[in-house]
């Protein structure tokens, strides 16, 4: 086993930028209308970097459970035991993980609040996929890390896992996943009903192992059954 620091990290004060042109290929309408764009790039002027991204992560070895079959560990000095159900099958070649959660921060989502409070639905419907945008970027960040660190060792990643996708870890994991995580440092929270907020947050693991061929963190998109018809599918 490669020698491990399990210290959690907290990065905060990230530089994360949307353009314009970004959001505009997040709109999905028939016909991209004028009246539509010029919201769009008000809304996106007017809050542009009000948001205040942050990432809590660790690395923990990670290893099959003994104790209960099919169930897989992260070791700590707490250690947890999730049921990633069939993701199971993306994990099954790490050795060490990265247990991350990250947030665009409650600036975006007071902002949208305030919007659908005064029935500008719009606007809320433009600072959500801002939100997004910035939630992607900050995401990307992860991956990063996670490719490089894989490639100083010389191994290879899995895909990007959350609890509650549609690819079977079911979203109660998400409460033991974060208690290997200290949220309050990037201010998060979590519900006993397993839910972030602010609500453009999220939790995953991935993991690295010499077993792996990979060398970019994908996303398990391929072996979903919408593959080919869904909007909401990930590059890989």
């Amino acid at each position: 086993m490669k020698n491990i620091d399990t210290t959690p990290c907290a990065l905060t004060g990230l530089n994360i930028e949307v353009d314009f042109e970004e959001l505009v290929k997040k709109i999905r309408t028939g016909s991209k209308r004028p009246d539509i764009l010029a919201t769009a790039e008000q809304t996106l002027q007017k809050v542009n970097n009000i948001w205040n991204p942050g990432i809590v992560y660790r690395w923990l070895p990670f290893g099959q459970s003994e104790t209960e079959p099919g169930k897989s560990i992260v070791h700590s000095n707490n250690p947890v035991i999730l049921d990633l159900g069939h993701s199971a099958r993306f994990t099954k070649e790490a050795s060490q993980v990265l247990v991350a959660a990250y947030s665009v921060g409650k600036e975006l989502e007071e902002e949208n609040r305030k919007a659908a409070d005064n029935q500008e639905l719009l606007v809320s419907f433009f600072l959500d996929l801002i939100g997004l945008l910035v939630l992607e970027k900050t995401g990307e960040i992860i991956n990063k890390m996670v490719e490089q660190r894989a490639t100083e060792l010389d191994w290879g990643v899995s895909p990007f896992l959350s609890p509650g996708s549609v690819h079977g870890w079911e979203l109660e994991d998400q409460l033991k996943l974060c208690s290997l995580l200290p949220l309050n440092e990037i201010s998060i929270t979590i519900s006993d009903d397993a839910i972030l907020s602010p609500f453009k947050s999220v939790s995953c693991l991935i993991g690295i192992g010499k077993g792996y061929e990979a060398t970019h963190v994908g996303t398990t998109c391929r072996v979903c059954s919408k593959n080919n018809d869904c909007e909401m599918k990930q590059l890989y």
